[in-house]
């Protein structure tokens, strides 16, 4: 019985006429499309993820969560209200200036996805511009 295919003749080999082959701009069309998915929808949400990692990590170094939670127990578990006192005056100190920490390294990596998501247009913007000038 002999099976008719358009990709391989009888004997097995394959056929180049069977198949259909893209042009160049069709090629060069997917490639640009695959691009800009790449990088205004994949990067992006992996950059957020990256984020929100990055916050995690940041609060846990910098123990503000845990801080904020334990804002009112005495410090070292000195049950005295000179141990109540200096936990406090010391967390009023730290959670600022750890809450400042957290918020510039969060925002500046927020810069760091909006700078990424403006390169490309603005790539090509200053190459138009010094074609014209």
């Amino acid at each position: 019985m002999e099976v008719k295919n358009t990709v391989s003749d009888n004997s097995g080999q394959q056929l180049l006429t069977g198949t259909k082959v893209d042009s160049y701009t069709t090629i060069l069309l997917y490639s640009f499309q695959d691009f800009l998915k790449w990088w205004y929808i994949k990067m992006p949400i992996w950059h957020l993820r990256l984020l929100n990692r990055l916050a995690i990590v940041v609060d846990d170094q910098l123990s503000l969560s845990l801080l904020a939670k334990t804002f009112f127990t005495p410090w070292h578990r000195d049950y005295t209200a000179m141990g109540f006192l200096f936990g406090i005056v010391m967390r009023l100190l730290y959670i600022p200036i750890a809450t400042s920490i957290f918020l510039m390294i969060f925002f500046a990596y927020l810069a760091v996805i909006l700078i990424w998501l403006i390169l490309p247009i603005a790539t090509i913007t200053f190459i138009i511009t010094s074609l014209i000038k």
